[in-house]
């Protein structure tokens, strides 16, 4: 029986004058090491909000390198309301994402989202029924709630 070890280390910053705007930079290692083979990771994520009222956006950018699948990592992300999205950043690479909330009234609300993982060197993203050609994955999520 073989033993491994993992170490994350991550270094958060937020900041958050008065105004519209909010900053948060992180910045996430780790490192695995089995049976003599070492491997490392990171990813470097910044995150720029606005908030005007009503009116919310939500943006982030990030870069990411992984040796492998052991050293991938792991980011949370806002979504649409009662969703929640939690990647896994693995290969080398970026992720972005901008999120959209305005409320109409205290009745109806929308979220729009549009998110996207753009990799290097790779020709396929994904496997089996998920795969697709190219080197970007995108997703969009449209949701709007209304209360009676």
């Amino acid at each position: 029986m073989s033993t491994a070890e993992k170490r994350n280390y991550i270094l958060n910053l937020d900041v958050r004058p008065k105004g519209i705007i909010s900053l948060k930079t992180r910045a996430q290692f780790s490192e695995f090491l089995l049976q003599g083979e070492y491997s490392t990771g990171m990813a470097l994520i910044q995150d720029v909000n606005f908030d005007f009222g009503r009116f919310r956006l939500s943006t982030r950018y990030s870069i990411f390198d992984t040796d492998d699948f052991e050293n991938r990592q792991y980011v949370y992300e806002k979504d649409v309301l009662y969703a929640f999205s939690i990647p896994a950043y693995q290969n080398v690479g970026s992720r972005s994402y901008a999120l959209l909330q305005y409320k109409f009234s205290k009745k109806l609300q929308m979220w729009a989202r549009y998110a996207q993982f753009r990799f290097v060197d790779q020709f396929t993203v994904g496997t089996g029924n998920e795969e697709i050609e190219g080197d970007t994955r995108s997703e969009v999520k449209v949701q709007m709630m209304m209360r009676f």
